[in-house]
């Protein structure tokens, strides 16, 4: 794969056009960057990167190649603010996620801090 520069958009181009054919075709990430010549899932990701900022276009979907076959990750952004006058935070989860775990109006929750990272869990009755 030829280098990529702010003056070769058709190099950039071109990179994202065959990884969105390999994305579509059912490729993971790994099997994507071992067809394109990468040594690393890492290098693809860098070059995918600088692809999108020469193109202005977006970088294709792929599955990760850590995460089971029909499982696509996606990140969700939510706002932490405190609400009313005691130690309490609120914290607003968009619909969608919570749908698609299995959540419902009700459910009782368990909450697991390690680290940074909070995790929920429906809490067995």
């Amino acid at each position: 794969m030829e280098k990529l520069t702010n003056d070769n958009k058709e190099a950039a181009i071109s990179l994202l056009t065959q990884v969105e054919k390999l994305a579509n075709d059912g490729n993971n990430q790994k099997q994507i960057a071992k067809a394109l010549g990468f040594k690393t899932t890492f290098t693809l990701n860098n070059r995918l990167v600088k692809a999108s900022q020469i193109t202005n276009r977006p970088v294709p979907k792929y599955k990760s190649s850590r995460r089971s076959k029909d499982e696509v990750r996606r990140v969700e952004i939510v706002e932490v603010r405190r609400r009313g006058k005691g130690s309490a935070f609120g914290v607003n989860v968009p619909q969608e996620p919570l749908l698609r775990a299995g959540f419902k109006a009700g459910d009782k929750l368990r909450v697991t801090v390690r680290g940074k990272i909070i995790s929920l869990r429906r809490r067995s009755a």
